[in-house]
């Protein structure tokens, strides 16, 4: 009988990350799923040296206990990869929990970045003014540049799945305004039910991270 493949899912936060898995819902079908974090392991005060500096690509994360955190990309890269050399003796693929760009990333098994997939996906849906969600008002700018090799014209919204659900629908409106035909939700702590209300406000096709990390995962191992 074939063993069942086995996941690793990878969090730039602490794991386990359960909320994301029950948002993908059954699309790993019987795979056994292995959780790590980037921040696992660490003390308040080690979290709190690794917090981004002025010039430093912002991450948005939570800790087990739901609290957010926001991360240098730089310093918690080194430790995502930690995870990863741990864990890729005993798995056959690497959910990345995260949408950013994690440059230098490397594995020697096959690793979704949802990000990329993000992207890839806009790309072919060829929008013309297109919005985007993120999680941190200092990730606005970079943001914008990221996505304008997608999109003629980027509208950009900062609201925390964390920390900010109170100001989603206000962000959904300012995008609707805007005249946006396509959303991004470009961060993996956006669920579902935060994509039915940005639909319902914006009427037009939204793009959420987790289930299209979902959706390509179920393709290799379902």
């Amino acid at each position: 009988m074939r063993a069942a493949p086995v996941v690793a899912a990878l969090t730039i936060g602490q794991s386990p990350r359960d909320d994301v898995l029950e948002e993908m819902g059954d699309a790993l079908g019987g795979a056994r799923v292995v959780q790590g974090g980037a921040l696992d392991g660490l003390t308040p005060g080690e979290i709190r040296a690794l917090a981004p500096s002025p010039g430093d690509a912002v991450l948005v994360s939570r800790l087990r206990d739901g609290t957010e955190v926001r991360l240098a990309e730089r310093l918690v890269l080194p430790r995502l990869e930690q995870c990863v050399r741990s864990l890729e003796p005993e798995v056959q693929l690497f959910l990345v929990l995260c949408t950013g760009d994690l440059p230098g990333f490397t594995s020697q098994r096959p690793v979704l970045f949802p990000g990329a997939l993000l992207r890839q996906l806009a790309v072919s849906l060829h929008p013309q003014q297109l919005g985007v969600l993120t999680p941190a008002a200092e990730q606005v700018a970079a943001q914008r540049s990221r996505w304008q090799e997608v999109a003629p014209r980027v509208f950009v919204e900062a609201v925390s799945p964390y920390s900010g659900r109170d100001q989603l629908e206000d962000a959904a409106v300012c995008l609707a305004a805007a005249g946006v035909d396509l959303v991004v939700m470009d961060c993996i702590g956006y669920t579902r039910a935060m994509k039915a209300a940005v639909r319902s406000a914006t009427r037009c096709p939204v793009l959420l991270a987790v289930t299209t990390l979902a959706r390509v995962a179920a393709e290799i191992v379902g």
